[in-house]
């Protein structure tokens, strides 16, 4: 514990490190916390995940998560805890506190990755300039503002991974124990956050990098790994025995066979969520933006001097050197990235937000380029043209938006459009300039105004096409004096429907029109047996679709845009 103070004493002692942490915090400030409750939960993962949250708190049931009165079993319960702590730390349950962990651990994930490449390169630079790629990165803000458990997985398991690759550049044995037993703690909270894959995502790349550089016995020391162990069955046991023993077999049937092996190996057996193995590669340079080219010219650059290194060579050992820490920055980073992309991409079921994890190592190899660039001017010729392709399609995008707006097509983004208009053109004559620290500062204002200025009405707009309405009539049918049962027919599952609707299970029918027809008849029976008003909630497209048996019945409450909702 001394060691630890010592080491907090040391990173913030100078004035240099005590300005770059307290740019990053405001940084931060502003990127993740700025307007955080001023939209609305987002369906479907976030009404979700919420909801869950919230009935834990007002049931004081912390072992066994509930959605829609009903045992949800898929995941671990870290993310509603953190959630549930913030309700009580603020003493309020909305939006802005429904979030507030997620925007706490993002923030932390920026951290981690300063302090990592700082202890690596010695670096201030570096570590900064890695942080704000991630910190401002396109995928990583926008899951930042949203309450759904995959950016926190990706910060546990990066810190996790962070603190065990750390002991390889220190030969303090005090200092690696400490390393080793947070990267534990961490292991075991990312475990937490989203099961036994939270063992796999950090562990793998780590056992690779310590194969690497030929220190894998390290791993396995005893006086590390069995404190270690110990220190991951404290955190992680614990909740795994008391919701088995609360729900038996159920609970390893949904939690351990369906959604961690059956999900990998087949995905109609969990999500059916099947995609191609190249799936993540668009995804990544969508949401590495405004770094996508940046990114495409450091591969352009590091391929060229691959090629070259192995026909002067005949071998390609040289590529892989590692003689001093910066190649070993990048050559674990590589590592790092390309064994969690090969991992997600191997599974069968496949989600935008699972790659998540492959953004820090992204961020560093970034950084790592551009620190180049700024601190010694190499790259210039690489960094110079991605930079302009850059700031050219932001300027276009910029132009189409504002021409867009003042059309008639939409009503709202003009700030934006205006801002993409105006930052490139500063772009631009940096450039000219050979400003190359105001460049890569225009990169990050490109990201920090689609977060700042428009990210409320972004998120409000993407929810006003129909979840608004749903939202509307939960609240109109809750309202009633009578007893009632909500229902939702022929359309995917919207859980914004329980943020409004607390007096019975909702009830969402799917499935072809046979298996409606079929499902809605029982609950009509179930409702005639509970003295129940049935409120039924319709997709309008689907109206003419319906058999005049089943519409007939319905006596029409209200009509929008997307929805509309009946009485029987």
């Amino acid at each position: 514990m001394n060691f630890f103070i010592s080491f907090l004493r040391e990173k913030f002692s100078t004035k240099s490190n005590f300005f770059f942490i307290l740019g990053l915090i405001l940084l931060c400030w502003f990127f993740y916390f700025n307007g955080l409750g001023d939209y609305r939960l987002i369906d479907i993962d976030e009404t979700r995940y919420i909801n869950i949250a919230q009935n834990m708190f007002y049931s004081k049931d912390y072992i066994t998560p509930y959605l829609n009165f009903e045992p949800f079993l898929e995941k671990p319960p870290l993310f509603y805890w953190l959630v549930v702590l913030s309700y009580k730390i603020f003493g309020v349950v909305n939006n802005f506190t429904s979030r507030f962990p997620l925007a706490i651990l993002a923030t932390f994930g920026v951290f981690v990755v300063y302090f990592f490449v700082l202890n690596v390169v010695k670096s201030r630079v570096c570590a900064f300039l890695s942080a704000l790629i991630l910190m401002s990165a396109f995928w990583y803000a926008l899951f930042a503002h949203i309450g759904i458990m995959d950016l926190g997985f990706s910060v546990l398991t990066t810190a996790a991974f962070c603190f065990g690759v750390l002991t390889l550049f220190t030969q303090n044995i005090s200092k690696k124990r400490l390393l080793w037993y947070f990267g534990y703690l961490f292991l075991a909270l990312s475990v937490l956050q989203k099961g036994l894959i939270g063992i796999v995502v950090p562990g793998l790349p780590l056992l690779i990098v310590f194969l690497i550089f030929k220190r894998a016995k390290e791993i396995i020391k005893p006086s590390f790994i069995i404190p270690g162990i110990l220190i991951f069955l404290i955190v992680a046991a614990p909740w795994h025995y008391l919701v088995y023993k609360a729900n038996g077999f159920v609970w390893f049937r949904e939690y351990i066979l369906k959604h961690h092996f059956a999900r990998f190996v087949d995905s109609s057996m969990g999500l059916n969520r099947k995609r191609p193995f190249l799936f993540y590669i668009p995804v990544i340079l969508g949401g590495i933006m405004p770094y996508t080219f940046v990114l495409l010219a450091a591969i352009v650059k590091w391929l060229k001097y691959a090629i070259k290194t192995i026909k002067n060579a005949k071998t390609i050992k040289p590529i892989f050197s590692a003689d001093t820490n910066d190649r070993k920055l990048v050559l674990i980073s590589f590592v790092w990235f390309f064994v969690i992309f090969l991992f997600f991409s191997m599974s069968s079921t496949k989600l935008p937000t699972y790659i998540l994890t492959a953004f820090a190592p992204l961020s560093i190899l970034i950084g790592y380029f551009m620190w180049g660039y700024i601190s010694e001017e190499k790259n210039k010729k690489y960094v110079e043209i991605s930079s302009f392709i850059t700031f050219l399609i932001f300027l276009l995008s910029g132009i189409f938006g504002v021409w867009y707006y003042f059309s008639g097509n939409i009503n709202q983004g003009l700030p934006l459009a205006i801002l993409f208009m105006v930052f490139p053109v500063f772009g631009f004559v940096f450039l000219k300039l050979k400003k190359r620290l105001w460049t890569f500062a225009i990169f990050v204002a490109l990201s920090f105004s689609l977060c700042a200025i428009n990210s409320a009405s972004l998120f409000n707009f993407v929810t006003s096409f129909g979840q608004n309405e749903i939202e509307e009539y939960a609240q109109f049918v809750n309202d009633k004096k009578e007893n009632t049962r909500l229902v939702t027919f022929d359309f995917s599952k919207k859980y914004s429907i329980l943020n409004y609707y607390k007096k019975n299970k909702v009830v969402y029918l799917l499935g072809d029109k046979a298996t409606l027809y079929k499902e809605f008849e029982k609950v009509l029976n179930e409702s005639k047996l509970n003295n129940e008003t049935i409120y039924l909630i319709l997709r309008n497209k689907n109206l003419t679709s319906y058999d005049e048996k089943f519409l007939s019945p319905l006596k029409l409450i209200r009509k929008d845009k997307k929805y509309s909702l009946y009485k029987i």
